[in-house]
């Protein structure tokens, strides 16, 4: 079984070379154990600028990959200082910018307001490319299930709003070609990540925030599955995290380079985009699935027996 298994891994389809790609996956560092609600935007945008700035050289790299949730304002993304200012990077760097947004949603009277997560593309010449909107929610953490109801219940003023669910394929256009975007939980379902590849993507983003938890389980669980996505996906995978971790994982689920927690610092590698897909891009979960029905069913067989 083994072999046969080691066997297929040789043979198996895991795509096609397209190509070098110079990225950097930034982090802005700062104090990890914060959550959303108790931290300043403003400060955060400010660390991942300055990171850009100060450890990105202008024209040394292809793509800019910033973590989720780094640029949070208060009202519609588009036409906004912030926008402004990453399409001013953008330009000075000579880089596609993909970035993390979280933007304000208002809510009806007697609502409260909504927010959408995003992650959105700047071209070099620093305008806006693409944009995909989060799928995946967290429960609990972007959003409660039957608010109304347990809001009467317990405290839930660490979620005080809601996020909107996007729609359609992990995918964003670029110069580069289209790229997979899993944003942070959504790289825990390999549907998501499937979607993006299947939709042309050749390379797979995960832009994330684990900033809130105060020990490295999370950011460690996050960095595990990441190398799982790549080695499904067959894509080299960049992640970028505001405190960590931050890595860069080729198409073998191997870590090129891995940053720390909580210090500022920019990772900068030349991954290789591919095309093509891998076995389980192809077949989903059902092949898990259907082994699953029949070691349950074999399980139950051999108990009647005895």
């Amino acid at each position: 079984m083994v072999t046969a298994l080691a066997a297929l891994g040789v043979v198996a389809p895991d795509g096609h070379d397209q190509g070098p790609l110079s990225v950097a996956a930034v982090q802005g560092g700062g104090p990890r154990g914060l959550r959303a609600v108790d931290s300043d935007p403003r400060r955060v945008f400010d660390a991942h600028l300055e990171a850009s700035r100060r450890l990105v050289v202008p024209g040394s790299v292809d793509l800019v990959l910033w973590p989720e949730d780094v640029v949070d304002v208060d009202h519609t993304f588009a036409g906004s200082p912030e926008e402004a200012e990453l399409s001013e990077l953008a330009r000075e760097l000579g880089a596609t910018v993909v970035a993390g947004v979280v933007e304000e949603e208002a809510g009806r009277a007697g609502e409260a307001g909504r927010f959408r997560n995003a992650a959105v593309v700047f071209g070099p010449d620093g305008a806006v490319v693409s944009r995909y909107d989060k799928v995946h929610r967290v429960p609990f953490g972007e959003y409660v299930p039957w608010r109304s109801f347990l809001d009467g219940l317990v405290d839930l003023s660490a979620v005080p709003r809601d996020a909107v669910a996007g729609e359609g394929a992990a995918v964003v256009g670029s110069p580069h070609g289209r790229l997979a975007v899993v944003i942070s939980y959504e790289v825990f379902f390999a549907d998501r990540a499937r979607s993006g590849v299947t939709a042309g993507g050749r390379l797979l983003l995960v832009p994330t925030n684990a900033s809130s938890y105060t020990t490295e389980q999370v950011p460690a669980q996050e960095v595990a599955v990441a190398r799982l996505r790549a080695v499904e996906t067959g894509r080299w995978t960049v992640q970028a995290a505001p405190t960590g971790y931050s890595v860069i994982v080729d198409h073998r689920g191997r870590v090129v380079v891995q940053g720390g927690l909580g210090g500022q610092e920019v990772l900068a590698a030349e991954v290789r985009l591919r095309s093509g897909l891998t076995l389980a891009s192809r077949a989903g979960d059902w092949p898990v699935l259907v082994l699953a029905g029949l070691v349950f069913g074999l399980s139950w067989a051999i108990r009647k027996k005895t």
